[in-house]
């Protein structure tokens, strides 16, 4: 069969900048912050206060671990992509271990007596509970919170946690799926979760300890036993010591209510939403909640928890016409709350797929006293584009379809680093729809911006925007959000709490 033949249309975006220190615009975060900075750079520093959480042993070897920040550690080649860490003075940051809570090994020989993942589970975050208001109890209470987990909690949660997660079972197209999922990095491994089983009923610790600290008001970074273990190249468990530096110092600061850094390219009075979908706790395996992520130029990113949504034939997940106007409302609320009664000119949302007639009708009805607004699907057809020569394509490619759905590679081989990133052949996000006035390209050029806005870590860039990238990990935080804390309050709506 002769396949046919068509002529796209390919065009390079220039890689967004992030401005750091005093807005001095560079290419990468961290080369930025080794010259400058963090953005603002307060003449006095940053002086950041701890909580830590532990037992005995994690304690002292965080500690430890957390001193060694202080120092220059060089990154495990010269490459541009892992960054030497010039240690904390020459970010003008510091970090003070405050107010510590031990576990002690009573409260652990618990988890010895049961064989119940969720039991061990329930018992560990029982435990932690309690030592999270015996923190904040005191007075000052910390900036941010340090959980180092145990290893007995780690070994039972988190390592021992792979079949063990409630009655999960998977059919032969699950298994099938998951296959292919491991051969090939697809939007689904960054946007969505692994077909599920007949009913969810896993407990997930981590997001039970996040949901813990939203109620008492203060981030938290959790840092595992290998975590803090020197790292060793001929068995290498982690990333190098100066890359987990570096996106341990990015994250706290961020989580402390610190702005790491500012990318350009996106509009100014623009509010940028990412809707995307999470199943609920003991939902059916078609149900689903929607979930809005939403983003500005200079305010911190919000999460807004939506009503349940429907699948179509297709199984694409979509919300009715009033969820949609009630959803757009509440990140117009938000955005003006944060503006000073200020609502925004220009709307941008970013959905996993395709808009129905109700949706589009529904953002339209919420967003008519904002000046424009563009809608905008992704999806994924698993297309691919090679190029002559040893790298893959650049990242900023953008590839005009005859049907004119849109390819944009955010990630492949990056000119400033002179590297691909990556261990496999790179996808491009694929825009299968965009409803607006805006152009493509603008939309293209804001996507690539929005890559450079993960403050939970500092990465060059991440492949999907900040938008929808983290669907998966603030869907199961939501899930175990105990009843007492409204999504909809200044607490629960801030994307710090979810990192």
């Amino acid at each position: 069969m002769k396949l046919p033949r068509f002529q796209p249309t390919i065009k390079h975006l220039e890689e967004p900048f992030v401005d750091v220190g005093q807005g001095i615009a560079v290419p990468e975060p961290k080369m930025g912050w080794t010259l400058l900075g963090p953005l603002g750079n307060k003449p006095s520093g940053y002086e950041i206060n701890i909580g830590l959480i532990g037992d005995s042993e994690s304690l002292e070897k965080t500690k430890d671990f957390i001193s060694r920040w202080n120092v220059t550690t060089y990154g495990k080649d010269e490459s541009f992509l892992h960054v030497n860490f010039p240690g904390l003075e020459k970010l003008n940051i510091k970090f003070n271990v405050k107010s510590t809570a031990e576990i002690d090994e009573k409260e652990l020989k618990q988890l010895d007596n049961t064989s119940s993942f969720s039991e061990r589970v329930e018992i560990s975050a029982r435990i932690i509970k309690d030592k999270i208001k015996a923190l904040m109890d005191r007075d000052p209470q910390p900036n941010v919170l340090v959980l180092a987990y145990p290893k007995k909690i780690d070994h039972y949660c988190i390592d021992g946690a792979i079949g063990k997660r409630g009655s999960i079972t998977k059919t032969s197209l699950e298994k099938y799926i998951e296959r292919m999922r491991a051969k090939h990095v697809t939007l689904d491994h960054f946007f969505g979760t692994p077909p599920p089983p007949k009913k969810y009923n896993a407990v997930d610790l981590r997001s039970i300890v996040k949901a813990i600290c939203m109620q008492h008001n203060i981030p938290v970074q959790i840092i595992r036993p290998q975590t803090t273990e020197p790292y060793n190249p001929e068995k290498p468990r982690r990333e190098d010591d100066a890359t987990t530096f570096w996106n341990l110092v990015v994250a706290m600061f961020y989580k402390s209510n610190n702005i790491p850094w500012q990318v350009r390219g996106l509009m100014q009075d623009t509010c940028y939403i990412g809707i995307s979908f999470f199943r609920d706790r003991g939902d059916s395996a078609m149900v689903r909640t929607a979930l809005a992520q939403m983003f500005s130029l200079d305010t911190e990113g919000y999460v807004l928890k939506g009503n349940k949504a429907t699948t179509d034939e297709n199984n694409a997940a979509h919300i009715s016409k009033n969820d949609a106007t009630s959803l757009i409302q509440q990140a117009i609320d938000v955005y003006k709350r944060n503006r000073n009664g200020q609502p925004p000119s220009r709307i941008v949302i970013h959905k996993t797929s395709r808009f129905d007639d109700g949706e589009q009708a529904g953002f339209a009805e919420g967003s008519k006293d904002v000046h424009r607004v563009d809608l905008v699907a992704f999806g994924e057809r698993d297309i691919k584009l090679m190029r002559w020569g040893t790298n893959p394509p650049i990242r900023g490619t953008m590839v005009r379809l005859p049907d004119n759905s849109v390819l944009l590679y955010t990630s492949g081989y990056i000119p400033y680093l002179d590297v691909y990133p990556g261990p496999r052949v790179p996808s491009p996000l694929e825009i299968l729809e965009h409803h607006g006035q805006t152009s493509i390209e603008t939309i293209c050029k804001e996507i690539l911006a929005l890559t450079k806005l993960n403050w939970n870590n500092a990465k060059f860039c991440t492949k999907a925007p900040i938008t929808i990238g983290f669907a998966r990990r603030v869907g199961s935080i939501l899930r175990e959000m105990p009843p007492d804390i409204d999504i909809k309050d200044e607490v629960g709506t801030k994307f710090k709490f979810y990192m």
